[in-house]
Parts: C-alpha cells; structure tokens; sequence
C-alpha cells in the first residue's frame, strides 16, 4: 500500500510507479469516486466515459470490503 499526503490546496501526487502501471500521463482525466466511507481513483482513457457502463451483481461496497479482507488475510501470512 502507499500513502501520499494531501497539500494545502488539496491535490495529491501519484507516484510514479501507479503512474507507469497504468499508462497515466499529464493531461490524463481520473474519475473520483465517492463510495460513503472510501474514494476510488479511476483512470479514464480519453474520449471514454465508463460511469454506469458496467453492473456488479453486489455492491460496490460488499466487493471492496471483501478485497479488503482479502488483502489482509495476505498480510498476515507474510
């Protein structure tokens, strides 16, 4: 996990490895997601816009809890 601080006029900077990963380059849109207690931060290729484009059979909430749980369960074992 990495952890990057909010400046005073509330921007962020991603690092460059999330950067390269996925192809993300000045000029780029993301989509900030509000999911009540959690952001999500999703990268848009131009001229694409995917709200609503796909349907989960769970919430989104359910689904990022339980990779949550995942992630953790991982955790432990290293």
């Amino acid at each position: 996990m990495t952890t990057v601080k909010v400046s005073s006029k509330g921007q962020i900077v991603l690092p460059k490895a999330i950067r390269e990963k996925f192809g993300i380059k000045e000029g780029d849109e993301l989509e900030v997601l509000d999911f009540g207690d959690e952001i999500v931060i999703v990268p848009l290729k131009k001229g694409l816009k995917l709200r609503g484009l796909v349907k989960f059979e769970k919430p989104v909430k359910e689904i990022l809890r339980e990779v949550r749980a995942e992630e953790e369960e991982l955790e432990e074992k290293l």
